[in-house]
């Protein structure tokens, strides 16, 4: 086994040791659970029905065989699609476009390619500004990737990367021109637009690093094993928090919200602030996944995954009573991360779907209208 295939093999072990939980919840219209802390949870059923739509101004709109990836606007995301005008890979007796990202309208129903070429490209995320996109290139089945920065007024990427250099899920904005990333091999780095040479922020002493974020001039990060650590620019190391699987910044660098693994097995999403302190317990679940903080920070959505690794449900809290509420939306497997739209008014969901006519998965973006 090649030093490629073994590393992905080992981000892939972590991951399931990491995230497999056992917990277990009803389904009431009003729930309440213990956290961790001692508080009470309480997770409402929403009473309003979500139905399906064609435009903006509809409940939800489902978008079908698109992966969407973040808002570039009110009315304009970025989707990940396959590219048709390539020569498709044949794999597992199948035929395999390459997937681009494309920039679809969501007025005129138009899409068009960020940057057409023969790569797969993902795992976007769209700087805080609204004017460049960091993003990998990936080949198929891989956990790794190589990583870019696309410049709109440009129109075009630049790789700050080697090929297969970090893993696909790492890395975010540390602000509008700038990412914070780790290598696999554990170093973790600055990258500034503009910049040929990244900046090396700690060395390779934290292989498979992950939750990655720069907050007031202060490095966050969580190890291999969940614990978390933060340090100061040129400084040593500190322990934060255990048991870490995901970590969030809030937009205004203040809160974290947390997903901790239990000892019971399952895991407890809270909101913490920068010393670590726990504000509001959340929700407990056997796995908590997608957290995302609104724009203005008042509410935080995530999902809720059963034992069996479906999706129980997509929850909205209030960020200040920590109360949750459920939205009236059916997805059974869950893809991605949630994004808040720039207003805080609709929340984009990336889901998976048996497609019984190609024998694979396809992707359905919902973005739900979320009310007060």
């Amino acid at each position: 086994m090649n030093f490629s295939s073994l590393t992905r093999a080992i981000v892939a072990s972590a991951f399931l040791l990491i995230v497999l939980g056992c917990g277990q919840q009803d389904s009431n219209d009003r729930e309440q659970v213990q956290s961790s802390s001692g508080n009470l949870i309480t997770v409402m059923d929403n009473p309003e029905p979500a139905s399906y739509g064609k435009s903006t101004v509809d409940s939800l709109v489902r978008l079908d065989d698109v992966r969407g990836m973040d808002w570039l606007g009110e009315d304009e995301i970025l989707i990940d699609r396959e590219n048709r005008d390539f020569k498709p890979e044949f794999a597992e007796g199948a035929e395999w476009y390459p997937h681009n990202m494309y920039v679809y309208s969501l007025t005129t129903k138009t899409q068009a390619p960020l940057h057409a070429a023969d790569e797969n490209q993902g795992y976007a995320q769209v700087s805080p500004d609204r004017t460049k996109v960091f993003y990998k290139t990936f080949s198929l089945q891989s956990n790794t990737g190589k990583g870019y920065i696309f410049d709109f007024a440009t129109g075009k990427p630049v790789s700050f990367t080697g090929p297969d250099a970090m893993d696909v899920q790492n890395g975010r904005w540390a602000d509008n021109d700038s990412v914070v990333y780790s290598t696999i091999e554990g170093e973790i780095l600055r990258a500034r637009y503009g910049n040929a040479v990244p900046e090396s922020l700690l060395g390779k002493s934290f292989p498979f690093a992950t939750n990655i974020a720069l907050l007031n001039g202060r490095l966050y990060f969580s190890s291999l094993r969940g614990q978390m650590m933060t340090m100061a620019l040129n400084g040593k190391p500190e322990d934060f928090t255990t048991n870490v699987v995901w970590m969030v910044p809030s937009p205004d660098e203040q809160r974290l919200a947390i997903v901790r693994k239990l000892k019971s097995g399952a895991m407890e999403l809270d909101t913490t602030d920068l010393q670590g302190n726990i504000l509001q317990a959340i929700a407990q679940d056997a796995q908590i996944y997608g957290s995302a903080w609104s724009p203005d920070g008042n509410k935080l959505a995530y999902a809720a995954i059963t034992t069996n690794g479906t999706v129980r449900g997509i929850y909205v809290a209030d960020t200040t009573t920590g109360l949750s509420s459920a939205l009236s939306l059916d997805v059974k497997f869950i893809a991605d991360t949630l994004h808040w739209s720039p207003t805080g008014n609709r929340l984009m969901v990336s889901s998976t779907q048996p497609d019984e006519q190609q024998s694979r998965n396809k992707f359905v973006t919902y973005l739900a209208r979320v009310t007060e």
